[in-house]
């Protein structure tokens, strides 16, 4: 009886292997960095006809690669939620491409230590308080713009305005007619503004649309040009005067 060509074909047995590593992850802050340990468990897939001469280091740099692409985008007061994360998106396992090599992650953990965490919680607060001064800022300007451009453009509607807030006492606002009028005057009077403040309330004047939400990535933007264009020096003061976050000055504008 014929043998059939099942019968013959050879069928490589299968190949698998573990193994225990840790190292630092880096977070979405240079400096600070998760304490990552795993065992990364790998297979050979010879029926691929691919090849790899060190199929551990492919398995353990492709698991790595993996979790930076997460850990990156995360503050180190998330450990606890990166481990919960890393530890679902690493178990499935996946071929490194180019190779045999098929590799996945177990056991994982993340640990942060007590000084990195407390300068991640520094850092945090650092960035909220920015954040706040920068809006209080922008809420300054906007006003500061609504009374130049819209109030204070001449004495008759500056005159209305001040009637409308405060009941429309006239015969008050008769009496106060050469003090709006001073005032008309101050606000037309060309402003001498910090040349970064001067180039931010032009981009924006050239992009009326542009929401509230965005304002802050257009600085960002602002700060990176000047840093490649203008040297390390111009972009610090620009983004000093816009009210950057330090953070955000060297990681945008490599300040």
């Amino acid at each position: 009886m014929p043998r059939r060509v099942d019968d013959i074909t050879f069928v490589p047995p299968a190949s698998s292997h573990q193994q225990e590593f840790e190292t630092p992850l880096a977070s979405a802050v240079y400096g600070l960095d998760f304490h990552f340990k795993f065992t990364v468990v790998w297979r050979l897939d010879l029926a691929t006809g691919l090849r790899h001469n060190s199929p551990r280091s492919a398995a353990i740099h492709h698991v790595l690669q993996r979790a930076k692409e997460i850990s990156s985008k995360a503050m180190l007061i998330h450990h606890a939620a990166l481990q919960v994360q890393l530890g679902d998106e690493l178990a499935t396992e996946r071929q490194v491409p180019g190779t045999h090599v098929w590799a996945r992650a177990e056991q994982v953990k993340i640990t942060v230590g007590d000084e990195d965490l407390e300068m991640a919680r520094k850092h945090v607060e650092l960035l909220r308080n920015s954040t706040f001064k920068l809006a209080e800022r922008d809420v300054e300007r906007a006003e500061i713009r609504y009374l130049r451009d819209e109030v204070l453009t001449d004495v008759g509607t500056a005159t209305i305005w001040w009637l409308q807030r405060n009941g429309y006492q006239v015969a008050e606002a008769v009496k106060l007619a050469d003090h709006l009028a001073e005032l008309v005057k101050l606000a037309q009077r060309e402003p001498a503004t910090n040349w970064a403040e001067s180039l931010v309330s032009s981009v924006e004047r050239a992009m009326p649309e542009l929401g509230d939400a965005h304002r802050q990535d257009l600085r960002l933007h602002l700060v990176k040009a000047l840093s490649v264009y203008g040297g390390a020096r111009v972009a610090a003061e620009f983004a000093d005067q816009v009210g950057l976050p330090a953070g955000e000055q060297r990681n945008n504008g490599h300040v």
